[in-house]
């Protein structure tokens, strides 16, 4: 799946989006889009788990554009029934204006007993350079879509446009993002014999490109960090960087889901 791409192109007062990953048009009738950043990842850790050296992390998704992101099952989900997703694009008042196939699937996740969209974020690890061949990476994770923090400023509950993790809608509202904590099912990287030196953990939001959006340049975000291993050959990591961030994109103050 990976590398796939949306082609945009304008035709009056509509926008079309033709998804050439599975051959499936839409046209958003005026809605508004959103857009998908990833938060700088948090929470670092490595951990030993069955004899494997895993990397564990806090990984946050954010709306940054003007139109919420809303997905709902083709049909109701149900436990042992995977559904396709469709996308849903509402307009100012917040009326929905379009419904729009995607690849993505409303799947149950048995750890934690509610349902998820798939393939909305992945994680790699890349040795020296963020560009470089990734060492590991994980498969495209699946979430539970929910307004958890507010960007800028306090989040009370009665705000939240979306709270529910339910086989029905599940979005994250503009000026909203969804985090979820490093010690959650899901959160990590096996990277069990990495040599020491210097490593890129990569997250990005949509890596499949399945959701539609305003833009997709500004969808992965990075730490960097130094691996080192004592006498025993335990490892230990210490974060050296990560990439430019801004209106609460660098991820420290958000709270534990």
């Amino acid at each position: 799946m990976a590398g796939l791409s949306l082609v945009f192109a304008s035709l009056t007062s509509s926008v079309w989006y033709d998804m050439t990953a599975y051959a499936a048009k839409c046209n958003t009738n005026g809605g508004l889009l959103p857009n998908l950043q990833t938060a700088v990842p948090q929470h670092l850790q490595i951990v030993n788990q069955q004899q494997k050296e895993v990397l564990r992390l806090s990984n946050g998704i954010a709306n940054t554009g003007s139109g919420a992101w809303q997905m709902v099952p083709v049909i109701p989900a149900n436990k042992d029934s995977p559904q396709k997703a469709n996308q849903q694009f509402l307009d100012s008042n917040g009326n929905i204006v379009a419904t729009c196939p995607t690849g993505s699937e409303s799947v149950y996740h048995p750890a934690h007993k509610h349902f998820h969209i798939s393939d909305v974020a992945s994680f790699a690890v890349h040795p020296g350079s963020p560009d470089n061949r990734p060492l590991a990476s994980s498969l495209k994770v699946t979430s539970c879509l929910i307004d958890w923090v507010r960007l800028e400023g306090n989040s009370p509950d009665n705000e939240r446009g979306y709270s529910s993790c339910d086989s029905g809608v599940q979005g994250i509202s503009p000026g909203w993002v969804d985090q979820y904590h490093m010690a959650l099912e899901g959160q990590s990287i096996d990277i069990t014999g990495a040599p020491e030196g210097k490593y890129f953990l990569v997250s990005k939001s949509n890596p499949s490109g399945f959701f539609y959006e305003t833009n997709k340049d500004d969808n992965a975000a990075w730490v960097e960090f130094n691996l080192v291993r004592d006498s025993n050959g335990n490892p230990n990591i210490e974060v050296t960087g990560h990439s430019p961030c801004e209106d609460g994109l660098c991820g420290e103050d958000f709270p534990n889901r």
